[in-house]
């Protein structure tokens, strides 16, 4: 059993106005294995406004409170990271959903800070290079960075807030007028090898306490092929998160494992009044949207994701 002080009892999901139709599987995933767990959705309005009376009314979602309304992507963590209360968060891209009881594993860690991406030996390689940190241009901005070992996704972290200030940020990521990585040929993915940076540096300075662990799996990898539906639903789960980072099918249909999204999309509706209509309504606008997609880049010849 978790000590009380290693207790994750806060999610927070970031949200947009186009990814809803993920955010309904991830919310009912948690909900699936941790029923009681208090959930803030963290609202980006970067595309738009929108709502979300639907999970605070049946799921017992919170919104996050934050002064900033855009962000982009995938900044919004920000506002998390730099809470002045000190408290405990899972953090979640809205792309994701929960494989199994993966708290009740990451709870028994007592450091301040989880994360899990890849384990890399090599600084020079190029899974790494790619996805997180250019070896080759670091000493532009540290000359004494030391490399950690691993690299980290960002849509699933544990962290603390009321740690980091603003100005552990300011010196590779600009906030006005609005939040962009000053080094994006250094720091790839947007937030994700800033972050890479800012943490590891902070571990150095025995600012923060990290661990990395392997709690996600990648649906492009084949061990996405081993994760049994059947043991999800008779609630004998695994304990990893699954994140389609990066796998973005213009058919939503085509996502690798969609039998897994498909199934938390029915948990989700289970519980909306008039969900089976709803369900039906939403999906075939959607189809809409994906077949209007799919004329167009076919149109202007353009390549796209099938």
């Amino acid at each position: 059993m978790a000590r009380m002080e290693n207790k994750i009892d806060k999610i927070v999901i970031a949200c947009f106005k186009k990814d809803l139709f993920l955010l309904r599987p991830c919310v009912a995933s948690i909900r699936f294995w941790y029923p009681e767990i208090e959930i803030f959705l963290l609202k980006d309005l970067i595309e738009g406004s929108f709502s979300l009376n639907e999970f605070v009314k049946n799921y017992g979602c919170k919104i996050f409170p934050t002064e900033m309304k855009t962000f982009g992507w995938p900044w919004s963590k920000l506002s998390v990271l730099l809470e002045e209360r000190e408290d405990r968060y899972l953090f979640l891209d809205s792309d994701t959903v929960f494989l199994g009881p993966v708290l009740d594993m990451l709870q028994t860690f007592p450091e301040e800070f989880i994360v899990t991406g890849a384990l890399i030996e090599d600084p020079y390689d190029p899974n790494f290079i790619f996805n997180y940190i250019d070896i080759n241009k670091i000493g532009k901005v540290d000359k004494d960075y030391k490399f950690p070992g691993f690299g980290f996704n960002g849509g699933h972290i544990i962290m603390k807030s009321g740690i980091f200030k603003k100005a552990d940020f300011t010196k590779i990521i600009n906030f006005e007028p609005k939040i962009t990585s000053m080094y994006p040929e250094i720091f790839k993915h947007g937030d994700q090898g800033c972050l890479n940076y800012i943490f590891n540096k902070a571990v150095q300075e025995k600012r923060i306490t990290l661990r990395y662990v392997d709690f996600w799996i990648w649906p492009g990898l084949p061990i996405s092929d081993k994760i049994d539906l059947k043991r999800i639903k008779n609630k004998d789960g695994y304990n990893y998160i699954m994140h389609w980072a990066g796998i973005k099918p213009v058919d939503f249909r085509n996502y690798i494992r969609y039998d897994i999204l498909k199934f938390y999309n029915e948990i989700y509706y289970a519980k909306i009044p008039s969900g089976k209509l709803k369900k039906y309504i939403r999906y075939y606008k959607q189809l809409c949207i994906v077949q209007l997609k799919v004329f167009k880049y076919r149109m202007f010849k353009m390549n796209y994701a099938k």
